[in-house]
C-alpha cells in the first residue's frame, strides 16, 4: 500500500526554539514510552533511569546524561547568578547551590540565606565566567527508553451503505524541548507494560522498515514508518496514516437483550440496537474504535466499541446505535408457578416501522435452568438463556409465542 503524505500538527507550549536539523533518530515508539537509538554525544530525550544501554561492550564513562533543557542550570551550580521571574517584576542575585530536578526547584544563597524557588518560573542569567574546560563527550551509539516520545492510535469504523471503512491513524507525541527527526522507525502496540529492554528483532525491523502493513510477530504488533523523515517541533504532535481498508457489511440485525425472572409480569419493552456483521479485509490494530455513519461528506457519530481482535478475514459484530426501525415487547402469558420449577409461556411482539424487510434477534436470559423449549423461532443458547431470531416484513407487526420449562 502506498503511504500518504504525513500531516503534522504542532502546538508549541513554550518559547519557540530555532529549528535545527539534528541527526535522524531511530525509535521503536510505544504507547507509553519509546526505545531510542542514537549517538550519546547529545541525547534528544531524557532517558528513563536504568534504561541506557550502550551498543558496544567496551566504552568509556558516559557522564553527560542530564536533561538538555536544564543543562545551563547545572553548569552554573556553585556560581554567582541572577534569576528573574518570567512574568512578575521579581529578581534575585546569589550563589546557585542546588538543582532538585524531581521537584522542579532550585536553591539559591541570597545574603547567606538559602532560598528555594520554582525552576520553571525563572530565567537564569550567569554573572561569572566558568573557567573549567568541559570534558569531551563520549560519542558512541546507545539505546534507551524515554517517556518523552509516544503515540496514540486513532481508530474509526465508518459505515456507508453496505460498506465499512476501517480508518486508522497514529498520533505521535514529542514531549521534549528538542526538534527531532524520526527515520527508519516503527510503531509498537502493546497494552501491557513492555519489558525494560526492547528485543533486538524490533530494532532490526526498524532499520529495514520497508514494509507497509501491520506486522504480527512474537505475539506483538508493530508498523514500520518507512525511511521517509518525519520532523517534529518541540512539544508537538504529528498525525500519520496507517493502513486502512474497506469491507462489505454482510448482515444487519436489530438485536435486543434482556433478563427475566419467575416473577416477571406485564409487557417488558424491548430496546433494539443496530448490529452490523462484517469481516476485516486486512490485519489492523485492536483497541477502541469510534463508529460513524457517513451521509455525503458528513460523519454522524455513533457508539464506541472495543475490538480485541482485528485480523484479516476475522468476523466481527459491531453495535453502532439504537434502532429507530424496530420496536417490540415481551410478555409473560402464563406461568404454572411463581417459584421454580415452573412452566412459562412467553409472547414476543415485533413491529417493523421501516419500509424494508429487517432481521431481528432477541436474547433472553432467565433466572433458572431451561429443561424444555418449544417454539418455531426460539433456540436455546446456554443452560439459562435463549434467542429468538427471524425476519419481519416492511411496515408489519409479528408475534412469536414459545414455551419453556424451568428448574432450579
Amino acid at each position: 500500500m502506498k503511504q500518504s503524505a504525513y500531516f503534522c500538527v504542532g502546538i508549541l507550549l513554550s518559547t519557540v526554539a530555532p529549528l535545527t536539523f539534528a541527526s535522524p533518530i531511530n525509535a521503536v515508539i510505544g504507547l507509553d514510552n519509546s526505545q531510542i537509538v542514537e549517538n550519546s554525544s547529545q541525547l534528544s530525550f531524557q532517558p528513563n533511569p536504568g534504561t541506557l544501554l550502550p551498543l558496544q561492550q567496551n566504552f568509556p564513562p558516559i557522564t553527560h546524561l542530564q536533561n538538555n533543557l536544564d543543562s545551563q542550570w547545572f553548569d552554573e551550580i556553585g556560581q554567582k547568578v541572577r534569576v528573574e521571574h518570567k512574568q512578575r517584576d521579581l529578581s534575585y542575585t546569589g550563589m546557585l547551590t542546588r538543582i532538585e530536578q524531581d521537584k522542579r526547584t532550585f536553591l539559591i544563597l541570597i545574603d547567606e540565606r538559602p532560598t528555594t524557588l520554582p525552576l520553571d518560573d525563572f530565567y537564569l542569567i550567569p554573572l561569572e565566567k566558568v573557567d573549567s574546560t568541559p570534558s569531551a563527550k563520549t560519542d558512541l551509539q546507545v539505546s534507551y527508553q524515554t517517556n518523552q516520545l509516544s503515540w496514540t492510535p486513532q481508530l474509526s469504523l465508518i459505515f456507508e451503505g453496505n460498506n465499512v471503512s476501517v480508518s486508522q491513524q497514529a498520533l505521535l507525541h514529542n514531549q521534549s524541548s528538542e526538534t527531532i527527526t524520526l527515520q527508519d522507525s516503527l510503531l509498537h502496540y502493546a497494552r501491557n507494560a513492555p519489558n525494560r529492554l526492547f528485543k533486538a528483532e524490533r530494532n532490526a525491523l526498524a532499520m529495514s522498515a520497508d514494509q507497509s502493513s501491520m506486522d504480527y510477530q512474537d505475539n506483538e504488533i508493530s508498523y514500520p514508518l518507512g525511511n521517509k523523515a518525519i520532523q517534529m517541533a518541540p512539544y508537538s504532535n504529528a498525525l500519520i496514516p496507517l493502513p486502512s481498508s474497506t469491507s462489505k457489511v454482510e448482515k444487519q440485525t436489530h438485536t435486543a437483550s434482556l433478563y427475566t425472572h419467575e416473577n416477571s409480569s406485564g409487557n417488558i419493552e424491548l430496546n433494539f440496537y443496530n448490529n452490523l456483521s462484517f469481516s476485516f479485509k486486512n490485519d489492523g490494530l485492536p483497541g477502541e474504535y469510534r463508529t460513524f455513519q457517513k451521509r455525503g461528506n458528513l460523519l454522524i457519530p455513533s457508539n464506541t466499541v472495543f475490538l480485541n481482535t482485528v485480523r484479516a478475514n476475522y468476523p466481527i459484530n459491531v453495535v453502532t446505535n439504537k434502532s429507530q426501525d424496530i420496536t417490540g415487547s415481551l410478555t409473560l402469558i402464563s406461568a404454572s408457578s411463581q417459584k421454580l420449577p415452573a412452566s412459562q409461556t412467553w409472547q414476543a411482539t415485533i413491529d417493523n416501522l421501516s419500509n424494508q424487510d429487517q432481521d431481528y434477534a432477541i436474547e433472553q436470559n432467565i433466572n433458572g435452568i431451561i429443561e424444555v423449549l418449544e417454539g418455531d423461532e426460539a433456540t436455546k443458547l446456554t443452560a439459562s438463556s435463549l434467542i429468538i431470531k427471524g425476519k419481519i416484513k416492511a411496515h408489519s407487526k409479528k408475534t412469536v409465542t414459545y414455551k419453556i420449562e424451568l428448574k432450579n
